[in-house]
Order: C-alpha cells, then sequence, then structure tokens
C-alpha cells in the first residue's frame, strides 16, 4: 500500500510519521522550498514528542515537488493550505481506481474542490485534533494528543478502511456517517482560536486566561454556529465551547497554524474559514465579529503582498 501526503507541514509530518512508523510506504507530495529541501536532505521528517529534546526521524519513500515521480496511490492525505487545494489536479493520475482522497484541511470548500477534480464519490473527508507545530523546516514538535473524525462525502460510500488505516498507525479515529457537523464544528473552532491567536500573538493555554478574548471567542462561535445554522448543520454552543475549551486545554503549548502563518509571514487561510463562514450573511452588517477579525488579517495578508 502506498499512501501520499500532499502538503507536509506541522499536521502533514504527524500524519506521515505515524503511518510511516506502522509499516506503510508514504511518498510525500510537497511543493519546493525549505521544507522540501529539508525533508530530501533528511530522508524524512523528525519529530519531537513531550518536552524531550530527542527527536525521531521518520524515512519516506519518495520525496517531491513533481507528480511523474510519484507512485499509484491507495490513500491521498490533502493537508495542504486551502487556497492550494485548486493546485492538485495533477494527482488524480496517480489515485488507484479503487482509492480514496481524504482531506482534513481547514475552512469550508476543500472537500467541494477535490470532488470537482477526483470524483465526490472517492472523496472522504474529516477533522483532526491533533497539535503540532513546525520548529525549524523538516522538524516538527507534536503539541496534543487527539481525535481523527472520518466520513464520506457522498453518502452511502463505505471508507471506514481510512480510519482502520489511521488507527493502526496510532492515531484516536472515529467513522462518522457524514463528516460536515464535524467540519462546522472545526471550523466554529479555528474561527475561534487562529483568528485571536494570530492577531494577539498569545499560543492556546494564554487565551484561556484573558477574559476579553474569551469574550471576543465566544461571540464568533455564536456566530459560526448561526452560519452552520443556514447550512442545515445544528450544533450546540454550549457542547461547543465545552469542546473548545478541553482542546485549549491540552494544546496549551501550541501555536495555531494561522498564528505560525503570520509568524512566518506567509499567507493565511482567513479566506477559508472567516470568509467562508462570511458567505452565509445576510448582510453586510450581519456577523459583525467575524467580519472584523476577517477585516484584519485580511489587511496582514494583502500588506505582504497576498491576494
Amino acid at each position: 500500500m502506498f499512501v501520499t501526503i500532499a502538503g507536509c507541514g506541522a499536521l502533514g509530518s504527524i500524519f506521515a510519521s505515524g503511518i510511516v512508523k506502522s509499516g506503510i510506504d508514504v511518498q510525500i507530495y510537497q511543493r519546493k522550498g525549505l521544507t522540501l529541501d529539508s525533508l530530501r536532505e533528511q530522508g524524512g521528517v523528525r519529530v519531537r514528542k513531550g518536552d524531550r529534546k530527542q527527536e525521531e526521524l521518520f524515512p519516506f519513500s519518495i520525496i517531491t515537488d513533481r507528480v511523474q515521480d510519484l507512485e499509484p496511490s491507495d490513500l491521498i492525505l490533502v493537508l495542504v493550505k486551502s487556497y492550494s487545494t485548486k493546485n492538485l489536479v495533477p494527482l488524480e493520475g496517480i489515485l488507484k481506481t479503487d482509492g480514496a482522497v481524504l482531506t482534513l484541511q481547514n475552512g469550508l470548500g476543500n472537500a467541494e474542490i477535490l470532488s470537482d477534480i477526483f470524483g465526490k464519490c472517492r472523496i472522504a473527508a474529516g477533522v483532526a485534533t491533533y497539535g503540532a507545530y513546525r520548529i525549524s523546516p523538516g522538524m516538527i514538535q507534536a503539541a496534543g494528543e487527539g481525535l481523527v473524525s472520518v466520513g464520506p462525502w457522498q453518502s452511502g460510500i463505505d471508507r471506514s478502511w481510512i480510519t482502520d488505516l489511521l488507527s493502526e498507525a496510532g492515531f484516536n479515529a472515529e467513522y462518522v456517517a457524514d463528516p460536515r457537523p464535524y467540519i462546522w464544528r472545526k471550523l466554529a473552532v479555528n474561527a475561534m482560536v487562529n483568528t485571536t491567536a494570530a492577531l494577539t500573538r498569545m499560543k492556546n493555554g494564554d487565551l484561556i486566561y484573558n477574559p476579553l478574548i474569551l469574550e471576543l471567542m465566544k461571540s464568533l462561535g455564536h456566530e459560526t454556529l448561526r452560519a452552520a445554522e443556514r447550512d442545515g448543520v445544528q450544533l450546540d454552543f454550549d457542547e461547543l465551547w465545552e469542546f473548545f475549551m478541553l482542546n485549549l486545554k491540552k494544546t496549551a503549548s501550541n501555536k495555531p497554524s494561522m498564528l505560525q502563518d503570520i509568524e512566518a509571514e506567509r499567507k493565511t487561510e482567513i479566506k477559508s474559514i472567516s470568509g467562508g463562514i462570511l458567505k452565509y450573511a445576510t448582510d453586510e452588517n450581519d456577523l459583525p465579529f467575524t467580519r472584523s477579525v476577517y477585516s484584519l488579517i485580511r489587511a496582514i495578508d494583502r500588506s505582504r503582498g497576498f491576494n
């Protein structure tokens, strides 16, 4: 079996390392840059866990930015930034006939784009609450255990073998009939933590103890759930908030991905997170807290030359 990881950032590296450890061949499809160069030089990714200074090297069978170098794949795990999803068209040629594509990306719209590329019946979607951040190119810090929830994008298609694979790789994985409520819940979490962390430069654990930020995060959460309801997904805020706070405590040392992007002066995923929520606004005055953080972070992106 071959598993392709498209996007070997922090979370992609965590999944790649676990799958390699289970004995499955992993090939990496990564855009040109320092991460690709480091992975090639090392032959894999280095991962640190806990407070230990020692890291373990997990080797990959293939590391490339060229589709023609890749072997036919049983599973393509997509963890590129949401704005790069449309660039994965060339990978359609390496997916086996009975293979599947799993997106665990942030934001809305990724599964729809992948359905257009690979076909809706071949897409699985889900969320992962594992924490991780990049120490340096090719070296990742694991920052908290979590849960992976996966389900078919087209109802009635059995993709439970994917969660079996992830479970054998050491991840807490569950199979769900419909991933959409889970995607909206993760979107709400990202809307609350990614935006506020990016604007305040605080780690997850620091956000918990600031009452002003807590109130802002609650407002962002309520607005996201209103948008979800307009999309036909019902979520309970109290249940969401309990899950959110527990996750923040478990990943207290983690820097959310949008904060990592801000610090590294990379383009953020604000369009697919807060921008995705704003697509459900009834008018220009609706969802004001979401609109405010969206405008602030888009302003940062634009100041750095990103569209």
